[in-house]
């Protein structure tokens, strides 16, 4: 999956199970598509003759995920009794390597869960199917969607990915920390500025207590919402160049780089290496974190809320970046419609309703629903997929996200350490990134 979730091994994810709250209806199945016919062209809608078994891959995340998945999936059963749904649960260390090896070898799943870094090198090589024929043909509805699957999903005009579902920043804010402060939540048009007031009012070194927490902070996660909101940007448009050295991105990371150096409001992420969550234990009064922390910081035991995303001071602007998982058919699949039913199930309203306790559902109907806002009472989780839904960014996807996470995390941790200047690890971390890009194979690009 985009490789945030793929850093689901560093991450908790919410473990709260939901039985699917909705059965697959009007919706006959269809038989295979005739001999000779591509799977870029759907076939016409038919009954099942004969009954028919999909296999579907995920990486296992957990008992809890892997069990409301099958849950979920027992929706669509119900509605489809000649197609049978065998999910196979596979490690998710080398799960890519294995599945390409089972494309090699004709031996693969019909459907796999995927990451949006192996997106373009699959489609590429012709492992996926793109779905756009099948949108087009039943009619499927995209404007349905808050969440635009196309950046991370789609290549040289094709869909490649059905949404599992999406995640991404939020901030949690310590209610109790607050109001021993004398502070009242922060406003919706709350800026900078005010999130170094409150940080300030909110850290008190005697007892070890600190304002404000980013984790993880480097680009392209929840650093990159201030490089956003300075009117910078991490990459260039086509995702072929780093642009981190442009000084509106350098100004945002300076904003960084005062909290923790100047205004000494944030703790270094080097100081907290191996510990334990800060905000979990009290010693952090704002955590700009991950969506998939919600589930930890619900058993922590304290009062808590979600928070709007800080605008620039001068320009307005706000950020938070997100992304998402999603279901691809394979195309070495005989059962291409089969499959396609099944997508569109997880992606429909069955499949984003069984899955939201994991996840951020990507239908508009579904996040503004009564059910999905329940689930995160009493804290308004409105403010998280408000702020998704207006001023979203994705991860930057491109098919070595990996690396150049990895070239730019290693570069940009010396500012906060203190062992560069912004300009000097930038500059480095640019000519790292543009290192990579330079390796591409050619097939790669958009």
């Amino acid at each position: 999956m985009y490789k945030h979730w793929q850093d689901s091994r560093l991450f908790s994810l919410l473990g709260l199970l939901l039985a699917s709250l909705f059965v697959l209806s009007a919706c006959t199945p269809i038989a295979p598509p005739p001999a000779g016919q591509s799977a870029a062209e759907p076939a016409a809608e038919a009954s099942v003759a004969m009954p028919v078994e999909l296999r579907l891959a995920s990486y296992g995340l957990g008992d809890a995920w892997n069990s409301n998945l099958e849950k979920t999936i027992d929706g669509f059963r119900e509605a489809n009794p000649n197609i049978t749904v065998k999910v196979e649960f596979r490690p998710i260390d080398a799960y890519w390597d294995k599945l390409q090896t089972e494309f090699a070898a004709g031996t693969a799943p019909d459907i796999t869960i995927n990451q949006m870094d192996w997106v373009i090198p699959g489609a590429a090589r012709g492992m996926f199917t793109d779905l756009i024929p099948f949108v087009d043909r039943d009619q499927v509805d995209m404007d349905a969607y808050f969440y635009d699957m196309q950046p991370e999903w789609g290549w040289k005009g094709g869909l490649y990915g059905g949404l599992l579902y999406a995640g991404g920043q939020a901030l949690y804010i310590n209610k109790d920390l607050l109001a021993a402060a004398g502070l009242e939540m922060p406003s919706a048009d709350w800026t900078w500025n005010d999130l170094l007031e409150y940080a300030t009012k909110l850290t008190n070194a005697e007892t070890g207590q600190w304002g404000v927490y980013i984790s993880p902070l480097n680009p392209p996660y929840w650093g990159a919402s201030f490089v956003h909101g300075a009117g910078g940007s991490v990459l260039d448009e086509s995702k072929t160049s780093c642009a981190l050295t442009g000084a509106e991105a350098q100004a945002g990371l300076q904003f960084l780089s005062d909290l923790i150096s100047m205004h000494k409001v944030m703790p270094a992420p080097v100081t907290l290496q191996g510990q334990e969550n800060p905000f979990l234990t009290g010693k952090v009064a704002m955590l700009f974190g991950g969506t998939w922390q919600e589930g930890q910081i619900r058993e922590a035991g304290f009062d808590w809320d979600f928070a709007h995303m800080p605008a620039h001071p001068d320009t307005g602007a706000r950020n938070v970046q997100m992304g998402s998982n999603a279901w691809s058919i394979l195309s070495s699949s005989e059962h291409q419609d089969e499959a396609w039913l099944l997508v569109n199930y997880l992606m429909g309203e069955g499949g984003q309703r069984g899955m939201m306790t994991n996840g951020v559902p990507g239908l508009t109907d579904v996040v503004n629903s009564q059910d999905y806002l329940n689930l995160h009472q009493p804290q308004d989780i409105s403010v998280v997929t408000g702020d998704f839904a207006n001023y979203g960014h994705d991860y930057y996807p491109t098919p070595d996200t990996g690396e150049w996470w990895n070239a730019v995390g290693q570069e940009l941790s010396a500012i906060w350490s203190g062992e560069a200047t912004v300009e000097e690890a930038t500059t480095r971390a640019c000519a790292a990134v543009d290192e990579i890009f330079a390796r591409r194979p050619a097939e790669w690009n958009q």
